[in-house]
């Protein structure tokens, strides 16, 4: 008889986001304000869609055929503006479809016996990527007390994933905080997994916009970021992957890719290309941080994350566990958020409200939570 993965069953935690759509089924009402799952509300640039036109114009005509796995180099090459002055090179960048993809199977990278430790709250994928490959886990807690900023262990761990500026809590890392992770690496031959999928949001001086900009990151750190929420690409699908030399991994993942993998599409790619430049790309990103902004400013002091993010991470009303408040904000104020539990167990008594909206929106969303506002 054929034997299944025995893994799977370590994983005891609901998937939060089918829970949700079911939610949404039996939701009565027409004026529902969906600040719950992080998907974009504007509309694809208009050049970048223009780039991917042109890409498909260009495959009527000729044929283009498969791609290599790692990326076209046109996109790799376009990339280095960003990584150049660290010392990246295009054979240390890898396209992919998707940031949920890699960050899930660069698991396959690391022997079984290796323990990850991973942040909580955090992406679901983290953790349970690790648990489904047979690894110990880990978890860091991001507490109210440590300014939801994951501390590094007393013990060793060979594998960390990390997230700035984080999802769901919307807090980022700064420079002295990405350093003591730089640091513990080097002591305990670990290697951070930095999910840097909101990087295009940061706007503080003292947060980084790569973790390759702390001394000695090269060694230990492997970054990951995404198209989906800088450029609109949630229905595209395109991610890359900084994976430096220095590293011993590179040679690794470009074999696994080419075994595994058969390459982002070429008119995704030339859009990304072309959303490295857009202006109007940019000033979607303007207006999300706008909102997010104006919707904290609402919230009050209980009300964390929206400054170099998307993302505002709320504490709940005293008494309430996070599936309460989510209940009662989508059954009373037609407001869908997500309940922090589903991020992990430290994430009880939150809820993640994404302003990737409308300031109208937000408008409507003040009105409505008047009374749990300051």
């Amino acid at each position: 008889m054929v034997k299944v993965n025995p893994h799977y069953e370590r994983l005891k935690r609901p998937i939060i986001f089918p829970i949700i759509e079911q939610k949404l089924k039996e939701f009565q009402g027409d004026d529902l304000i969906n600040l719950g799952v992080g998907d974009v509300s504007m509309p694809l640039a208009f050049d970048i869609a223009q780039a991917m036109s042109a890409a498909m114009v260009e495959m009527s005509q000729e044929p283009i055929g498969y791609g290599p796995a790692e990326g076209y180099l046109f996109l790799r090459n376009a990339l280095l503006n960003e990584y150049r002055h660290y010392g990246i090179s295009t054979d240390e960048i890898f396209i992919s479809d998707g940031i949920n993809t890699d960050l899930a199977n660069i698991a396959d990278l690391f022997d079984p016996s290796c323990k990850v430790a991973t942040i909580d709250p955090g992406y679901p994928v983290f953790g349970d990527s690790s648990l489904l490959a047979g690894k110990e886990v880990l978890c860091l807690p991001c507490l109210e007390e440590n300014n939801f900023i994951p501390q590094p262990p007393s013990q060793s761990v060979d594998i960390v994933y990390l997230c700035s500026p984080g999802n769901p809590t919307g807090v980022a890392m700064t420079e002295q905080d990405l350093e003591k992770w730089i640091s513990y690496a080097h002591k305990t031959g670990a290697i951070i997994l930095f999910d840097a999928a909101y990087a295009g949001f940061i706007t503080s001086s003292d947060v980084p916009q790569s973790i390759y900009e702390i001394d000695g990151a090269k060694s230990v750190a492997i970054e990951m970021r995404s198209f989906s929420k800088s450029a609109g690409f949630t229905g595209l699908r395109c991610s890359y992957s900084v994976i430096p030399q220095e590293t011993g991994l590179t040679k690794l993942w470009k074999k696994r890719q080419n075994t595994k993998y058969n390459g982002c599409s070429y008119p995704i790619q030339r859009g990304a290309v072309q959303a490295l430049q857009s202006e109007q790309a940019s000033a979607q990103i303007t207006a999300y941080l706008e909102c997010a902004s104006a919707l904290k400013e609402a919230l009050g002091q209980n009300a964390y994350g929206g400054v170099n993010s998307p993302y505002l991470w709320w504490k709940v009303p005293e008494g309430m566990s996070s599936w309460d408040f989510f209940d009662l904000l989508l059954q009373e104020h037609h407001i869908l958020g997500i309940p922090g539990v589903g991020f992990g167990s430290c994430g009880e008594g939150f809820v993640r409200l994404s302003a990737l909206t409308t300031m109208d929106k937000v408008k409507e969303v003040t009105n409505r939570l008047g009374a749990y506002a300051h």
